[in-house]
């Protein structure tokens, strides 16, 4: 049996955090040498509607919000095409009617075919692809967005870009969804007015997010900064997220653990999901703050009822060495294998370790083989080096030399130094052919890793 390269309880760093979260019971705590004090108990009634005004399930006024609904089917039904996307709005909404999306659907389909309407465009693209009123369908969803974008609509813009981002309905293009993003945040001057309007808040924070992980454009943290702090400025709480891990980390600003408390309670405040594990993790650590495992358990259960798959395998690693509770391998690896369904890279790989070594489950090698190569498809690292060592034995079945040197060359282009040692030994039973084809797939491998994030932006009034 092979030793694995990286413990299963190892494999990432744990402050890549996210969390689908809302504190119930109400806990305050205060960092009296940072001078900080987080207010989560305003948390314990929070629900998925964010008071946030860039979050498009907050409820807001529009012009049309109180008109008469007997008044703009009127207009609607004689070729008011902007009267169509609002009454479409309204049942998208349940803005004065009861919330019908299959109505809001035939609507904006109105508007969109026949009046070109781009805000009818981007909204039945957004039903396509959430899969309300309609069948679920990404590519039906792009085509609106792009036919709202080619009309300088920002949230289509930023829509796509989303798409793009995740490959869903397009080809996975960091490039395009850059270049939509870019297009949607940038400050445009209002024709009407003749100010300058600012930019998209998503379309900025998401711009952001590329910068920070050199997705399309070179990874560039101080660009990232700048593009979250307008986000930011605008009110956007996912930015406040963004900007708490940039001061925790020191990523384009020095790392200072006090600003980055300070951002992650602005976003608790409004409601954010993700800052509640990125707090557990500080406690967890106690990084600038006395380590509290409790706290940090309470948290990450929160979280992981709520379905956040990184709060499920920090907390399958808590359980795993016992910290702060009694050790239980068994219930760690359901919450892995819990975690890695959910499409969190780390746990697959985590749970792909448990299974090669029956830690908490039955010991099984192509299962094990499995899990990693959902991993290394993500483009994780370990989950890679692990397959490639796995495939070369027998374990799985037949080896399989040209997989595993790929997966390995994939992991040392990555920048594994571990992978880069075993190439040479893998390589001794392979022929030049062979080690040829495992080069060039491993040169022409895209990672496409499952992105865990907030519902994107929907209707527009």
């Amino acid at each position: 049996m092979k030793t694995i390269f990286c413990e299963w309880f190892g494999l990432a760093n744990k402050r890549r955090c996210a969390s689908v979260a809302e504190v119930q019971g109400g806990y305050r705590f205060q960092i009296k040498a940072l001078g900080v004090f987080i207010p989560l108990m305003a948390l314990a009634l929070v629900s998925c509607k964010s008071n946030d005004p860039t979050d498009w399930r907050t409820p807001y006024e529009s012009p049309f919000a109180k008109t008469p609904l007997d008044e703009l089917r009127e207009r609607a039904e004689q070729n008011d095409y902007f009267a169509m996307a609002h009454l479409g709005w309204r049942y998208d909404t349940g803005t004065g009617v009861k919330q019908n999306p299959r109505e809001a659907a035939s609507w904006y389909r109105l508007a969109a075919d026949q009046g070109g309407h781009s805000m009818a465009q981007n909204n039945l693209g957004c039903l396509y692809r959430d899969g309300r009123g309609v069948t679920q369908n990404y590519k039906t969803a792009s085509v609106l967005f792009r036919q709202a974008a080619k009309q300088g609509n920002r949230h289509a813009k930023t829509n796509l870009g989303w798409l793009y981002e995740r490959g869903f309905g397009v080809a996975l293009d960091y490039l395009e969804s850059f270049r939509f993003y870019s297009e949607a945040a940038m400050d445009r001057r209002d024709f009407t007015t003749g100010k300058m309007a600012p930019g998209h808040p998503m379309a900025q924070n998401n711009l952001g997010l590329l910068y920070r992980d050199g997705k399309g454009p070179k990874a560039d943290p101080y660009e990232a900064h700048k593009w979250f702090r307008k986000a930011a400025a605008a009110g956007n709480h996912h930015a406040h997220h963004n900007l708490g891990i940039m001061h925790e980390r020191g990523l384009g600003v020095k790392a200072d653990i006090r600003k980055a408390l300070e951002h992650y309670e602005k976003a608790l405040t409004a409601g954010n999901i993700f800052s509640i594990t990125a707090v557990a993790c500080i406690f967890e650590e106690g990084k600038g703050v006395p380590r509290n495992y409790p706290l940090a358990k309470k948290y990450y259960e929160v979280a992981a009822e709520r379905g956040s798959s990184m709060a499920m395998f920090n907390l399958a690693n808590m359980m795993h060495r016992g910290n702060g509770m009694k050790a239980d391998d068994l219930s760690a690896s359901e919450l892995m294998r819990k975690a890695a369904q959910r499409g969190n890279a780390f746990a697959q790989a985590s749970f792909a370790a448990m299974l090669e070594k029956g830690i908490g489950v039955q010991q099984d090698f192509p299962k094990a083989a499995e899990w990693y190569q959902r991993a290394a498809e993500q483009g994780l690292a370990v989950g890679q080096l692990n397959l490639a060592l796995l495939l070369t034995t027998q374990l799985t079945g037949e080896k399989d030399l040209v997989a595993a040197y790929k997966w390995m060359a994939v992991a040392a282009l990555n920048g594994n130094e571990g992978a880069k040692k075993h190439l040479s030994t893998i390589s001794k039973d392979m022929s030049g052919e062979e080690v040829s084809a495992a080069r060039t797939m491993a040169v022409q491998f895209i990672p496409k890793p499952v992105i865990e994030d907030l519902q994107p932006e929907g209707p527009q009034g």
